[in-house]
């Protein structure tokens, strides 16, 4: 329940931080944005409560040919290791993709290309709250008081689908139970 950056923090760190490490590339490249996203921690690494966002955004990097996308991956990881980036997945040369995290804030970044020539640089944001700190209703953990439910009649198990055949299968009809034409 410890406060946070704010949500439009984070967005502006995912930016400067993108912007950064874009500084790192040839002077012919050019981004164009490819996603932004602002999704719920619904299974946050921290183990932390719910109600917290992770701000990402993804850029496509044109103006660079593919082969020359091997300088350009040394560039950014060098650029990282002088950001307080933690290089943390490197799969080359087997695939064109590398994560890392900056240890202080927690933002990651990656960047990856793919076989059709594309060139791609994200960050994301560590879980945030909106506004910085949590929401009232977050904040208070009464336990909620629930009544047993009235008994009702046992269901009734469903009736078996009767085997099938291999010769019958395609013979049979699924939205009736499984039932031979």
């Amino acid at each position: 329940m410890n406060p946070t950056i704010t949500e439009n923090e984070a967005r502006d760190r995912v930016e400067d931080y993108v912007r950064g490490a874009f500084s790192a590339l040839p002077a012919p490249a050019a981004k164009e944005l490819f996603s932004r996203n602002r999704s719920e921690c619904t299974d946050p690494t921290d183990n932390g409560p719910a109600g917290r966002f992770e701000i990402s955004a993804t850029y496509e990097v044109t103006g660079l040919e593919p082969d020359t996308f091997k300088a350009q991956f040394e560039a950014v990881v060098k650029w990282w290791q002088g950001h307080g980036f933690t290089v943390l997945t490197d799969r080359r040369p087997t695939d064109q993709y590398v994560f890392a995290r900056n240890e202080r804030d927690g933002f990651d970044m990656s960047l990856q290309a793919n076989e059709l020539g594309k060139l791609y640089l994200g960050a994301t944001s560590p879980c945030v709250w909106p506004k910085g700190t949590p929401e009232a209703a977050a904040v208070v953990e009464e336990p909620e008081v629930v009544e047993a439910p009235e008994p009702s009649e046992p269901e009734r198990p469903r009736p078996r689908r009767a085997p099938v055949d291999d010769e019958d299968f395609g013979q049979t009809s699924w939205s009736d139970g499984g039932t031979a034409f």
